[in-house]
């Protein structure tokens, strides 16, 4: 990897010097804020020059002069988000439906685009992985991030598609790990390492002598039963990560460390904001995500909406000063509510996975006090009265609470499985 990089001139060394300066606190505690600073302080001046969105801040004083956008805002005058600086032919297109199903399309430029990479190989780094190991990566591949032979052969990657994750699909999958020579990494979308989970828990596979020295799970959140049994599966501490397709990534849990996300702040400012109005919120207060993409030139997304929810804390470790995110709820249309119209966390849908006789789930809420638990089952499964009493104690006593069962669960476009759905409008 540095070799390559090293032949195109080093730019993702030096984003990747910057990135260690800032979070391992190489530079002084006065001098990180500078380069921040000076980050931020270089993208407004290109934006409200160079962006039609954007030149109506030109008086801007401070960050907070910034309206929020989100991606609405984006879509309905996509050309006014586009810097004139740039030949649209050199720009890289990535793309991302979410949870919402929506395509949502954004331009990064080369820098962008570098920054991510050096993103990649730091946070990697952070979880244990070690340049040049095996990478089994799990997730949706399709045309667009699809990598070729020689591209994976020289980056030591296994695909798998996680559409491929039947009991014998996963059973091989073991077994593939478990006879590499080398270390093994895995990267892998939550809801797929949730499955495996379930297939350690049922069927009790003989552990052996992995040589896993890293498991960064990816796109969604993971449940303490999954990240115990796949942790202690495969002797080594998964790590979470958040991140989206269209910035990169936002924070992450630290080898060695607890269940909190140490946010990216050398490549992104995150604030936490107020349900109604864009006010920051203080410290331990749940609220929208907003972040400031620092290096992205091409399409600059300055307070942008990600669409989920977080509670955020500073903290200092060895005199470094550090912002973390203590929970990370995901998009608020995945909201749960109970009867009295109180906001509780969807983590709560997790409590299924003791059941061992229910193999994909999906909890609805159709209106203030009905909810619906879509399941996916085997013959013995006999547990609706125990669910339905375990529920009420989180929703309210007077939940009306129904089950649907089906054939499957089918994932999205982007390869996940949505785990909660809201069909009421979130006040």
């Amino acid at each position: 990897m540095w070799i390559y990089d090293f032949l195109k001139g080093g730019a993702i060394r030096k984003h990747y010097r910057e990135i260690k300066i800032i979070f391992d606190g190489e530079e002084s505690n006065i001098e990180i804020p500078h380069i921040i600073n000076d980050n931020l302080n270089k993208l407004i001046v290109h934006a409200i020059t160079s962006v039609t969105h954007y030149k109506q801040y030109s008086d801007a004083k401070s960050l907070q002069d910034f309206k929020v956008i989100n991606k609405n805002i984006i879509r309905e005058s996509y050309a006014d988000f586009i810097s004139d600086k740039f030949d649209k032919s050199d720009l890289q297109q990535v793309y991302t439906s979410g949870s919402t199903g929506t395509p949502f399309k954004v331009l990064q430029d080369k820098n962008k685009k570098n920054r991510n990479a050096a993103d990649t190989l730091f946070f990697a780094e952070k979880a244990g992985y070690t340049t040049g190991e095996k990478l089994y990566y799990l997730r949706h591949w399709d045309q667009y991030n699809t990598r070729g032979k020689l591209e994976t052969w020289l980056k030591n990657i296994v695909m798998h598609p996680v559409s491929k994750l039947t009991d014998k699909d996963i059973d091989k999958l073991i077994s593939d790990i478990k006879n590499e020579k080398g270390n093994v990494n895995i990267i892998s979308y939550a809801s797929a390492l949730e499955k495996i989970a379930s297939y350690i828990d049922r069927q009790e596979p003989p552990k052996a002598d992995f040589k896993v020295t890293s498991i960064l799970s990816i796109a969604e959140g993971i449940s303490d039963r999954a990240r115990e049994i796949i942790s202690d599966y495969f002797g080594t501490q998964l790590i979470s990560r958040y991140s989206n397709v269209e910035n990169g990534i936002l924070s992450q849990e630290i080898m060695g460390k607890g269940q909190e996300y140490y946010i990216n702040t050398a490549s992104f400012i995150v604030e936490i904001l107020d349900f109604n109005e864009d006010r920051p919120l203080p410290d331990g207060c749940l609220g929208r995500i907003v972040i400031t993409d620092l290096f992205n030139y091409a399409m600059p997304m300055i307070r942008y909406d990600t669409g989920d929810l977080g509670v955020m804390e500073s903290k200092v470790e060895n005199d470094i000063n550090y912002f973390v995110l203590k929970k990370v709820e995901g998009r608020r249309a995945d909201m749960i509510f109970n009867t009295k119209g109180q906001h509780i966390s969807s983590y709560v849908v997790y409590h299924l996975l003791k059941y061992p006789h229910i193999h994909q789930y999906q909890f609805i809420q159709n209106d203030v006090n009905q909810y619906t638990f879509k399941f996916k089952v085997s013959a013995e499964f006999n547990s609706e009265d125990q669910i339905k009493n375990e529920f009420k104690i989180h929703l309210g006593n007077d939940a009306q609470i129904n089950f649907e069962y089906v054939d499957d669960i089918p994932l999205l476009s982007s390869g996940k499985r949505k785990v909660v759905v809201n069909k009421i409008p979130v006040n």
